[in-house]
């Protein structure tokens, strides 16, 4: 699916600089480290480009016994969902109870879900944060809109599903990290090399904390949460991590140190995916009891048009 350039973008361009005809601000200049043309002028793929067909078939190879680990957290039902977005409303059109002891008509269920689609285990597409009215790959951030959606960068074109080698990283073995507690490029060293696990072009990066379930046994934020520091960026770009996911809401340590330093370092700048409110505990403890920390992951987005987020249900099969 590809978006139709709009001619009138360059009549919308605000007067202190030019937004061409395909929605990109002339001259923007990223921050560094960044992704930037790496992969074409136009690309709206950013770090998904890392997941070639033989990184994907070699990580399949990871699959060796066929255990199949969910990640993702239950839509409705008695679990309160942490976070900042109203929680799902699901809700049941017809139900194959409203036919009982009926006059022989079909007996069928529907049902419907009323879902924020980052108010559960989620995928930050790279609409969904800017900086400096720039969005990855130099797009202009007046290009999203209540009224259209991401005219550029909507989730729709990761629909073919983040697939690859995923690798756990387990910091919260002692328990939960505190609130405020920022994760930095030596504490992601140090506990890859205590696992005996490397990270590597076109990984997919889960990141345990222990905070979600810390949140789920009925905690609040008020002392903020753990959570990656900005400066943990040039790290994840020399290693080329396609995506990290936490086990946290804002996946970047709060309370923040900026405007979300993090998200725009990552979603604007490198075109790297994050996945927040990823359920790690399962894993984690599946990966301790076996002492493997690598496995085959998929999690395809739903292909929402113009969207800049989408739920997910990440699967890890060891």
């Amino acid at each position: 699916m590809r978006d139709v350039p709009d001619g009138k973008l360059k009549a919308w361009s605000p007067p202190q600089y030019e937004v061409d005809a395909n929605g990109k601000v002339v001259g923007a200049v990223p921050g560094e480290p960044n992704n930037w043309g790496r992969w074409g002028d136009d690309d709206q793929r950013g770090c998904v480009n890392l997941l070639t067909p033989e990184r994907i078939a070699a990580a399949a190879t990871l699959a060796r016994t066929g255990k199949r680990i969910s990640l993702g957290l239950p839509i409705g039902g008695p679990t309160k969902m942490p976070g900042y977005r109203p929680p799902p409303l699901h809700l049941f059109g017809e139900t194959t109870g409203d036919f009982v002891l009926g006059d022989g008509r079909l007996q069928y269920s529907d049902d419907y879900v009323v879902l924020a689609l980052q108010a559960t285990t989620q995928l930050d597409g790279f609409g969904h944060v800017a900086g400096g009215d720039l969005l990855y790959n130099g797009f202009w951030a007046g290009l999203i809109t209540a009224s259209s959606g991401a005219r550029r960068l909507g989730i729709h074109h990761l629909a073919d599903g983040i697939v690859g080698r995923a690798v756990l990283l387990d910091l919260a073995v002692g328990g939960p990290l505190p609130g405020g507690h920022a994760i930095e490029a030596d504490e992601l060293e140090r506990v890859a090399a205590a696992q005996g696990v490397e990270i590597g072009p076109g990984d997919i990066l889960l990141i345990r904390t222990g905070h979600l379930g810390w949140l789920l046994e009925g905690n609040n934020e008020t002392a903020g949460a753990p959570g990656l520091t900005y400066r943990a960026l040039p790290w994840l770009h020399e290693r080329d991590v396609a995506m990290v996911a936490l086990d946290n809401v804002a996946a970047e340590v709060l309370p923040p140190e900026g405007p979300l330093p993090f998200h725009v370092g990552a979603i604007r700048d490198l075109g790297m995916m994050i996945g927040e409110l990823f359920d790690l505990d399962a894993l984690a403890a599946d990966c301790a009891a076996d002492g493997v920390y690598e496995m085959f992951f998929t999690a395809p987005p739903l292909p929402v048009v113009n969207g800049v987020g989408s739920p997910l249900n990440p699967i890890c099969i060891k």
